[in-house]
C-alpha cells in the first residue's frame, strides 16, 4: 500500500489539551485518520484541575468504553473501516485495550509519562509492534526488558496553538501547571522563592489561552517533575516566549537546545541570579528566544513526529532520530535565518482557500480567471492541486501565497482540511475554482462572523434541511433573502469559516466523506452539536454556474487510484451521514439536533398566529410541520392545546394519544393546558 493511502486508527481518550489531539491534527494533514476511544469522564475535570478548559470534549470517531476488547469490538464493526495501522497514545490511566494484535495489523503506541508509570509502561509495550516513548533515559530499560522495537520520539509543540499570541509583555515570570501534589513540591518551592524577589503570574489555562498567557510573559519557568523532557519546553519555545528550564539528564535536552542561545537552563540555588539577569537583559533574553523559536518550528512539531513514526513503521527506517540529529535537522532548516533579527510578519485577516483539479470545461469561469479576480482582494490565497496538471500550469502565479501539491485528486473534504491547516487569517473562505467574485462578498461574511460569537460558518446560499429524511425543505439561492438567517447548512461552492474553530479542532471536516458530497451538511452539525451556528448573509457580488465542478450524476469522478460514478458516491455518503448523526443524536441524547431550524421559523409563525386568535392559519402550520416531522412533540402538543381551547376536545386527546405513542415519557406542561381550562384529569391517557 502507499503510504498516503494509509488508514491510522488513533487510539486515546478524547480530550482537547492531550497529545494525541495534536497528534491527530498532524496526521489528517496527510492521511485518513479514524479516531477510536472514550472521552474524557466528567469527574476527571475537577479532579484534574480542567475546569477552565474551554474547548468542547468531543466524541471520537469510534467511541468505545476504558474497557475494550478487539477480539469482540472487531466482529461488532463493518469489515471496510478496519485501519492499515493501529496507533494507541497514552492519554488518561484506565483506558488500555484488550488484545489489540487481534486486528491484524501493524501497531504502535507512544508512551509519554514514563517517568511517573515505569513499570505499568513496560506491560504495556510487550502488547505492541513498535514502541515509541517520549523519555530518552528509559530507551535502553524498554529495549531489554519489554520490547526490542522501541524507539525514542520527544514531545513536540502545534505550530497553529502554540504561537504567538501578543507582543505585549505584561509579567516578569509566568509559569503554567500543577503545584498541588507530591511531585511538584520542589516546583512550588521554587516558584516561592523567585516570587520573593519577582513577581510570579500563575494561570490554571489551555490552549490558546496558555499561549497568550505566555506570549504575555517575559520568562516562562519551567520545572520537570522527575528529570523529563516536558511539553512545556517544546510549547514555550513555539510560542516564542523566553524559556528558564532546570536542568535534566540524559532526556535530549541539552543536546537538541543550547544553554544561552535557545534557552536557559538554571541550577535551583542559582535560580534567583537567572531571573534577575534575564530581566534586566532584555535584548538578549528576545534573541534567544526568537531562536529557540526557530529550532522548534524547524524540528520540533507533531507532524515531524508523526512523520517520524510512520518512517519507522512503513519506511523501513531502522531507528528514530537521535538527539544530535534532531539538532542537526533544526540548524539545517533554520541555517539561513540564524544571525537575521526575528522579523513579525503581518497576520492575514482573512485566508482564501481554492481546491483545483482541472480548468473548469462546463463553466465560464475557471482557476486562472478567479485568481484573475483576487489580484484586488486582501487575503493570502492558498491552492491545494488535485492534480499535478493543474500545478504544472500553475506553479509561478503570482497571486497564490501558499499551496500544497496532490499526486490525485484527495476529495473535497481532505482538501479543504489541508487549506485550513495552513491558513493564518482569522478568518478563512473557501472557494470552488470555477467563481467570479468580487470584495463585498468578502467583507460581508468576514464582517457577519467577526461580530457575531455564535456564528462558525457564514456562506451565500444555504438550505433548511430534513435531515432525517436527507431532503431540502428550502433552498435560499442568490436574491432570494435580504438579511441574515439561521440555516442548516451553506452552499459549498463559497463559505467562510472562523479558523479557530478548526485549529482548536472544534471543527473538521471528516474525510470519511471523500470525495465529495455531505460535507457541508456535516460541517454544520458538527458546529450546531458544539453550540454555534450556520448563517447565510445576504451577497450578491459572485457568479457561479451549478455542475461546473462536478457535472451530472452519472459522471464517473476520479480520485486516489478509482474512479467511481457520482451517484454512487451520493448514496453512499448520505447513508455514512444519516448513520454517524442519528448514532450521535442518541448517543448524547439530544433529539433536536437533527431538526430543522425551519421548525423554529415555524413555531414563531405558529406562536404569532394563535396570539392573532388566527386558527386556521395555526392549524396549516401544525400540519406543515408534522408533515416533514411527524414525530416532533412540542408540535403536537402546542395542537392540543389549540384543540381544547377552541372546544375540539376530541382532537385535542387524539393528539395527546400521539405524544403517548411516540414517547410514554415524555412530559407536557400542564400549566399550559390549565391556563385554558384544561382540567388535570383531562389529561391522562
Amino acid at each position: 500500500m502507499q503510504r498516503e493511502n494509509l488508514h491510522i486508527w488513533l487510539s486515546y481518550v478524547s480530550y482537547p489539551v492531550t497529545t494525541a489531539a495534536y497528534m491527530e491534527k498532524a496526521l489528517r494533514r496527510k492521511y485518513k485518520v479514524t479516531t477510536i476511544g472514550p472521552q474524557l469522564p466528567p469527574q476527571l475535570i475537577e479532579a484534574w484541575d480542567l475546569q477552565n478548559l474551554k474547548l468542547p470534549i468531543l466524541p471520537q470517531d469510534i467511541t468505545c468504553g476504558f474497557e475494550v476488547d478487539f477480539t469482540n469490538a472487531l466482529n461488532e464493526l463493518p469489515k471496510e473501516i478496519v485501519p492499515d495501522f493501529y496507533l494507541w497514545v497514552e492519554s488518561v490511566h484506565g483506558y488500555f485495550p484488550k488484545n489489540i494484535k487481534a486486528l491484524g495489523v501493524p501497531t504502535a503506541c507512544y508512551l509519554i509519562d514514563t517517568h511517573v508509570h515505569h513499570d505499568l509502561h513496560l506491560e504495556w509495550a510487550k502488547h505492541f509492534d513498535y514502541v515509541f516513548i517520549a523519555q530518552l533515559e528509559y530507551l535502553n530499560d524498554f529495549r531489554q526488558k519489554a520490547n526490542p522495537n522501541t524507539f525514542w520520539l520527544p514531545l513536540a509543540a502545534d505550530e497553529e496553538v502554540h504561537s504567538k499570541q501578543s507582543h505585549i509583555k505584561k509579567y516578569d515570570v509566568g509559569f503554567v501547571g500543577s503545584v498541588n501534589n507530591e511531585y511538584h513540591n520542589r516546583r512550588a518551592e521554587l516558584l516561592k522563592k523567585i516570587n520573593t524577589v519577582h513577581p510570579v503570574a500563575y494561570k490554571r489555562c489551555f490552549d490558546k489561552e496558555m499561549a497568550e498567557f505566555f506570549s504575555q510573559s517575559k520568562i516562562v519557568f519551567n520545572n520537570a517533575i522527575k528529570n523529563d523532557l516536558n511539553m512545556r519546553v517544546f510549547e514555550t519555545l513555539s510560542i516564542g516566549s523566553f524559556l528558564l528550564t532546570d536542568k535534566t539528564v540524559n532526556t535530549g535536552q541539552d543536546e537538541m537546545f543550547k544553554d544561552g542561545e535557545d534557552l536557559a537552563v538554571y541550577e535551583d540555588e542559582e535560580i534567583l541570579e537567572k531571573v534577575s539577569y534575564y530581566l534586566e537583559h532584555e535584548d538578549e533574553r528576545e534573541k534567544i528566544a526568537a531562536n529557540g523559536n526557530r529550532i522548534v518550528r524547524a524540528a520540533h512539531t507533531y507532524f515531524h513526529r508523526t512523520e517520524e513514526i510512520l518512517d519507522v513503521v512503513f519506511g523501513g527506517k531502522k531507528d528514530t532520530k537521535s538527539p544530535e540529529e534532531w539538532r542537526w535537522l533544526s540548524e539545517a532548516e533554520t541555517k539561513t535565518q540564524v544571525d537575521v533579527p526575528a522579523q513579525v510578519s503581518k497576520t492575514p485577516e482573512r485566508s482564501i482557500i481554492i481546491p483545483v483539479i482541472d480548468m473548469s470545461p462546463s463553466s465560464n469561469f475557471n482557476i486562472v480567471t478567479l485568481l484573475e479576480d483576487l489580484k484586488n482582494i486582501e487575503g493570502e490565497v492558498i491552492v491545494i492541486f488535485n492534480s499535478l496538471e493543474m500545478y504544472e500550469k500553475l506553479k509561478g502565479h503570482s497571486r497564490i501565497n501558499e499551496f500544497a501539491v496532490m499526486k490525485h485528486n484527495v476529495g473535497v473534504a481532505r482538501a479543504w482540511n489541508i487549506g485550513l491547516d495552513t491558513a493564518r487569517g482569522k478568518i478563512s473562505f473557501i472557494l470552488n475554482s470555477d467563481l467570479h467574485v468580487g470584495e463585498e462578498v468578502f467583507s460581508k461574511l468576514q464582517d457577519f462572523l467577526e461580530k457575531n460569537p455564535d456564528a462558525a460558518i457564514a456562506g451565500v446560499q444555504g438550505t433548511y434541511l430534513n435531515f432525517p429524511q436527507l431532503r431540502i425543505i428550502k433552498y435560499f439561492g442568490k436574491g432570494d433573502f435580504d438579511e441574515p438567517l439561521l440555516v442548516d447548512d451553506v452552499s459549498g461552492f463559497l463559505f467562510a469559516v472562523k479558523t479557530e474553530m478548526f485549529n482548536s479542532n472544534v471543527l473538521h471536516f471528516d474525510n470519511q466523506y471523500t470525495p465529495c458530497y455531505t460535507e457541508e451538511w456535516d460541517i454544520a452539525l458538527q458546529a450546531k452539536a458544539a453550540g454555534f451556528k450556520t448563517y447565510i448573509v445576504p451577497a450578491k457580488d459572485f457568479e457561479h454556474k451549478w455542475g461546473g465542478s462536478i457535472g451530472t450524476l452519472d459522471k464517473e469522478i476520479e480520485y486516489y487510484d478509482k474512479k467511481e460514478f457520482a451517484r454512487n458516491i451520493l448514496i453512499r455518503n448520505r447513508k455514512k451521514f444519516l448513520e454517524k448523526w442519528t448514532n450521535f443524536a442518541e448517543f448524547t441524547n439530544s433529539p433536536d439536533l437533527l431538526v430543522s431550524y425551519w421548525v423554529n421559523k415555524q413555531e414563531e409563525k405558529l406562536e404569532e398566529a394563535i396570539a392573532n386568535n388566527d386558527v386556521t392559519k395555526a392549524k396549516t402550520i401544525i400540519t406543515e410541520i408534522l408533515s416533514e416531522y411527524p414525530h416532533h412533540l412540542r408540535t403536537y402538543e402546542v395542537a392540543a392545546q389549540l384543540s381544547f381551547a377552541t372546544g375540539e376536545t376530541e382532537s385535542g386527546l387524539k393528539y395527546l394519544e400521539q405524544i403517548h405513542s411516540i414517547d410514554p415519557d415524555y412530559k407536557i406542561d400542564i400549566n399550559k393546558f390549565s391556563e385554558i381550562g384544561v382540567n388535570k384529569n383531562q389529561l391522562v391517557i
